[in-house]
């Protein structure tokens, strides 16, 4: 990190930044190109667990296999110089990056704890549950190899 001064260390403000993100962005390899596409997510245990449709490209490309970065953002605010002068504009932000290999989940009890977390995540963690919806859907965990994150004030 080239920023060394807003280089975030601390495992539990990485996980934090996670939780309070409204969606991430997850990162696939696509051949010789780049597949970014934004999610919904939740977080249990030390995992990010998400879902896709059982067809279509980012599920294919899930299940070749293949690290993924999720880019997470749970705050970025313009700081605006008193002087308004355009070359002192900054940002306040806080960013975490996750690499990982995801697994598909096929066992009802790790479905089970995805769809808790998915659940909590847009809090409504006692909702019921719709389970020919869920018999459509792919569902996965993510367990992070590294992340790493940055902040500024």
């Amino acid at each position: 990190m080239r920023h060394k001064d807003r280089e975030v260390t601390d495992a539990a403000e990485m996980w934090a930044g996670v939780a309070a993100s409204p969606w991430m962005t997850m990162a696939l390899c696509d051949g010789a190109e780049p597949y970014a596409v934004p999610m919904s997510f939740g977080v249990a245990d030390g995992a990010i667990y998400f879902h896709s449709s059982r067809k279509g490209h980012k599920v294919e490309l899930l299940r070749r296999g293949g690290t993924v970065c999720c880019s997470f953002v749970p705050y970025a605010d313009v700081v605006r110089p008193d002087d308004g002068a355009g070359c002192k504009f900054s940002m306040r932000f806080l960013s975490v990056l996750a690499w990982g290999r995801p697994e598909e989940l096929h066992d009802p009890a790790d479905v089970a704890v995805a769809l808790r977390a998915l659940l909590a995540a847009v809090q409504a963690p006692d909702a019921p549950v719709n389970e020919d919806a869920v018999g459509r859907t792919a569902f996965f965990r993510l367990v992070p190899d590294r992340m790493t994150a940055s902040r500024h004030a």
